[in-house]
């Protein structure tokens, strides 16, 4: 995998290698793609949040949250209108849709990383 940050690519084999580019405090984008096709995952980082982009060969979708206690993974909606009428998309209270925190988004970056698929801990939700 290749971690880009700044215009700069990191070959990336392993979770070690991964931490230590997110680092402490994540750089404020990352973008992971990977070796083996046209998969690839945005990383905004500010603050305590992140947002998450993930485009394929088919896919161009957009992080929603988390997904609830209780939800099937990896769900896709077509569009915003969509997830906030779906009871599988809630959102934990105070939470913003598009939002993830950190730990989230390094828990999608590990798995992405680990399986080479979308990661299946966020919702998504088609990228208008």
């Amino acid at each position: 995998m290749q971690v880009w940050i700044d215009g700069t690519a990191t070959t990336v084999a392993d979770a070690a290698q991964l931490d230590a580019i997110l680092g402490h405090e994540p750089p404020k984008a990352v973008t992971l793609a990977s070796d083996a096709g046209r998969r690839i995952l945005h990383i905004n980082f500010w603050g305590e949040r992140a947002d998450l982009y993930w485009e394929s060969e088919t896919d161009l979708l957009l992080g929603w949250g988390p997904v609830p206690p209780g939800a099937p993974g990896n769900q896709v909606v077509g569009d915003a209108e969509y997830a906030y009428d779906n009871p599988w998309f809630a959102l934990p209270d105070g939470a913003e849709p598009f939002e993830v925190t950190i730990a989230e988004a390094r828990q999608a970056a590990h798995e992405f990383l680990r399986t080479d698929g979308r990661p299946t801990n966020v919702q998504w939700v088609v990228k208008p």
